[in-house]
């Protein structure tokens, strides 16, 4: 009779894990991805990753149109200011620079075209949150048939005394032999750093202690019918995934997203500097200090008051704003409903470029995926001794 118990015992216990397994992913689509999201900023936060940024470059062709529907205000006003052509020899000057124009685009569109296919940025890299630093090697690559061009730039951060440590060996291992260089770096890393007397007076441990939830504010503020539980795709099934969640987004609701985030960021420092007593490390006025830079990033993102109308930013975000376009972003889950793999997806407006022509759309493909081996590996170890700081050697304090 007690061996029959506690059998009995035994798979109840085992059923108890097998659903509480299930509830991982067993969940609504953006719980999913706001879960995972979590777990990776609070519990999974120490991992490798890799992946790769590509743009391709679709140009808009003319061919189609009428002359009606192209606008040549530079031809025209050329054509108004001159008196020497009558009505014909402008009709045909305005055809011929049509013409020209769709040659031009044509041209451009061919060179952005392959230019797009054999430039690649992939990069790898390592996250320890619990020891506060990162590192991330992006390489600039441009590969066709019987060319190689690759630089790598080997970038390391340390949040514990907020410095940039970059290996510019790709540049500076050919610009230190050139004449009369006064900054010769050698095999050592450039230091960018936020200067001591000011880097103490910054409360960065509060900063992203606060982050986790500021985040998951963002992710809340997204309609939940936006995410989509949807088949596993190619680049799922070689991070060998389980479960897939698409978010379709478009860039009113990424700026949502970040005004959101960044808010809730600003209410969460001044909460802890009105809990802050007169032994705190740092006093209200470097959590004001700090506050207000981050409640000027949100008006730039909601820019509630109309302070950028007039501005080349204000104009950007107004058509982002009014733009249709999706913004896809594919989450990748284990069996343990951790995110292994992110994939985001983008059309952008030639414009964003300045040129007003050729017109088109710049098509970003960004992946991203994860190994969470517990132990990341770095390849960058900066120290006092095999480091230059860069902002006393130039001067800047």
């Amino acid at each position: 009779m007690r061996l029959k118990f506690t059998k009995i015992i035994l798979m109840l216990a085992v059923a108890g894990m097998v659903s509480a397994c299930g509830n991982k992913t067993e969940k609504s689509p953006d719980k999913m991805v706001r879960t995972g999201i979590q777990r990776i900023m609070t519990e999974d936060n120490q991992f490798n990753f890799s992946g790769s940024y590509q743009t391709e470059f679709i140009i808009q062709n003319n061919e189609n149109k009428s002359s009606s529907e192209i606008t040549e205000p530079i031809i025209a006003s050329e054509v108004s200011a001159s008196e020497e052509y009558d009505d014909d020899d402008t009709s045909e000057l305005t055809e011929y620079h049509r013409k020209q124009m769709d040659l031009y685009n044509k041209s451009i569109g061919k060179f952005l075209g392959q230019f797009g296919k054999s430039f690649s940025v992939p990069f790898t890299g390592a996250v320890d949150m619990k020891k506060g630093v990162m590192e991330v090697i992006p390489e600039v690559r441009y590969e066709d048939k019987n060319v190689l061009i690759s630089f790598k730039f080997p970038t390391y951060l340390d949040f514990n005394n907020l410095s940039l440590y970059l290996d510019g060996s790709a540049i500076t291992h050919l610009s230190d032999t050139m004449p009369n260089n006064k900054m010769v770096i050698g095999d050592k890393y450039m230091q960018f750093a936020v200067p001591q007397d000011k880097a103490q007076h910054i409360p960065v441990a509060d900063l992203l202690k606060s982050l986790p939830k500021s985040v998951d504010d963002g992710y809340a503020s997204i309609d939940p019918s936006a995410f989509k539980k949807v088949n596993v795709d190619e680049f799922g099934k070689t991070l060998e995934a389980k479960y897939q969640v698409n978010l379709n987004t478009d860039y009113a609701s990424s700026l949502k997203y970040n005004t959101v985030l960044l808010q809730s960021l600003s209410k969460a420092l001044k909460e802890t500097a009105a809990k802050a007593d007169k032994n705190n490390k740092y006093k209200p006025e470097d959590y004001a200090l700090l506050g207000n830079i981050i409640d000027a990033l949100a008006s730039i993102y909601s820019d509630s008051d109309n302070a950028l109308a007039d501005t080349p930013m204000g104009a950007y975000l107004e058509k982002l704003k009014n733009k249709s376009n999706l913004m896809v972003n594919n989450f990748y889950f284990d069996s343990k409903g951790r995110i292994i793999g992110v994939r985001f997806k983008t059309d952008l407006p030639m414009a964003i470029t300045g040129m007003e022509e050729p017109k088109g759309t710049i098509r970003i493909d960004y992946k991203f995926r994860m190994d969470y081996t517990g132990s990341p590996k770095f390849t960058m170890q900066p120290t006092p001794q095999n480091s230059i700081n860069m902002g006393s050697r130039l001067g800047w304090y």
